[in-house]
């Protein structure tokens, strides 16, 4: 006999619909029928098909456990070059992926396939569920570039998206700006979103529409004419970095809809670090590593 304990990950489910994934190499007729000769219980009961799992639920299957798995097809694990994935780290509660410039982090109304989460639910396939799919806690612009967290199970998604709502996870960024700010600097403000042309302003003074920002920066090296930063979050609003950077006179390289100078590439802001407890993620930009070079910034 096998027993499987109902997790969140599992709840909420048809019992018939959760042993179509669980016995998937056999047919629905054939799991009916174990249900209906109670070689299938839950709880030591007999149950009907449309049964709806609950948290705690013990699924007992009463055959000989050679018998299950010839019922099981092996778990298919998706390599991660295949959906062209940069891991950063994972385990069994995380996946930290390094996100390109140009890619969305999920589907909007334009793409749909072609989007950071949807590469990610495809490696990590065999962890979903009708009820749940791997899902980050935070996303980039298209064009930044950076690490993004996905939490691979119920629990951790929950447990990291109340860290990430408490301010608990540390998010650093680099940037190469145009100028040379002060060496050290914090920017509180209010962001008030165009919602038209997709574009924020952020102001001194507070409205019904605003919402309160919080960055702060260092500068890391400089030539006079550009500097690279290193920008930490402590509030996480749509375009925040690239409308604090302008609000300071001081607009990301490649931004130009932020007054930042064209370049042949894209905007030069990268997630490179996040801080979880004590433990440090990173994972540096080789576009700005490379700008800093060719500019001589140090």
């Amino acid at each position: 006999m096998r027993i499987i304990k109902v997790t969140e990950n599992e709840m909420e489910q048809r019992l018939d619909r959760f042993l179509t994934k669980y016995l998937n190499k056999t047919t629905k007729t054939n799991i009916f029928k174990l249900i209906r000769k109670k070689r299938i219980k839950v709880n030591g009961k007999r149950a009907e098909e449309k049964y709806f799992l609950k948290l705690g639920d013990e699924i007992q299957i009463h055959l000989h456990e050679d018998a299950i798995d010839e019922l099981i097809k092996p778990v298919e694990i998706i390599d991660a070059e295949t959906v062209n994935l940069d891991i950063v780290y994972e385990d069994d509660d995380i996946l930290i992926v390094n996100k390109p410039v140009g890619l969305l982090t999920h589907p909007d109304s334009k793409e749909y396939k072609n989007t950071l989460a949807s590469k990610v639910q495809v490696y990590l396939k065999h962890l979903s569920t009708r009820t749940f799919k791997p899902a980050s806690i935070q996303r980039l612009d298209k064009n930044t570039s950076g690490l993004v967290i996905f939490g691979k199970n119920y629990a951790s998604l929950k447990k990291y998206n109340e860290l990430m709502r408490e301010r608990k996870i540390g998010k650093f960024y680099l940037t190469v700006v145009t100028g040379k700010p002060k060496t050290r600097g914090e920017i509180k403000g209010y962001l008030i979103k165009n919602e038209e042309n997709n574009k924020v302003k952020i102001s001194a003074q507070s409205s019904d529409a605003s919402k309160f920002v919080h960055t702060k920066y260092k500068v890391l090296s400089t030539n006079g004419n550009y500097s690279l930063l290193e920008v930490e979050l402590l509030t996480g609003r749509s375009h925040q970095i690239r409308g604090s950077m302008a609000y300071i006179g001081c607009p990301i390289v490649g931004d130009t809809k932020y007054g930042g100078e064209r370049t042949r590439g894209h905007q030069l802001l990268h997630a490179y670090k996040v801080v979880i407890d004590d433990k440090i993620y990173e994972k540096t930009s080789d576009d700005i590593a490379a700008f800093v070079s060719k500019h001589k910034l140090d």
